[in-house]
């Protein structure tokens, strides 16, 4: 898989990046405090270390750009039976990439915390509500800004849910969700592969 010059990477070095994950023992053989977070995801592919990889990626992408791939899986995975409340996430965590204001921010709670935060729409959704302003109730007098990685993590839990609607093409569509977030990375759209590795 060719990843290009990643130019949308948020972080010089890939330790940065991935500083509060749990990455796999595999994936910490390959980190130095020098490596590129590039030349790390190369390292990730090439060993097969595919969820690492997307963990990596979702921190590392800005965050709009970080929830926007994680609408796309959601979004391309959703299951037929789903139930409206996950369509509703989606579209809530889409109309915030669209137009990033604090409402639009705000409404991605509630279809999030109706969907008990167990599907892919949902984190989503918690992920764009993760991207700043406060997380206090919007009545609260002291502002709490949200972590810096938890954007990041919510898109991934995204990603992997979606991927894990069908377990036997788990591996495919983690390739394939890579794939486009790569394509994010190099400023584009993430919309390749409509009828490939991501379906």
């Amino acid at each position: 898989m060719d990843i290009g010059p990643l130019p949308k990477i948020r972080f010089a070095k890939a330790a940065e990046a991935v500083a509060g994950l749990e990455l796999s023992p595999e994936a910490k053989k390959r980190l130095t405090p020098s490596i590129t977070p590039g030349a790390f995801l190369k390292a990730l592919l090439e060993d097969e270390l595919l969820v690492d990889a997307i963990r990596l990626m979702a921190i590392a992408l800005p965050r709009r750009e970080a929830v926007w791939w994680a609408c796309l899986l959601a979004r391309r995975c959703i299951a037929p039976d789903a139930p409206p409340e996950e369509t509703a996430a989606i579209e809530a965590a889409e109309a915030w990439v669209y137009r990033p204001t604090e409402e639009n921010r705000r409404a991605t709670f509630a279809p999030a915390q109706a969907l008990d935060f167990k599907t892919a729409g949902s984190y989503a959704a918690l992920a764009a509500y993760w991207s700043g302003g406060s997380i206090a109730p919007p009545e609260a007098p002291v502002v709490v800004p949200p972590g810096d990685g938890l954007t990041g993590t919510a898109a991934a839990a995204a990603v992997l849910l979606a991927a894990a609607t069908v377990p036997a093409k788990a591996a495919l569509r983690h390739r394939g969700a890579l794939e486009r977030a790569i394509d994010i990375a190099n400023g584009g759209s993430g919309r390749i592969g409509e009828d490939g590795a991501a379906s």
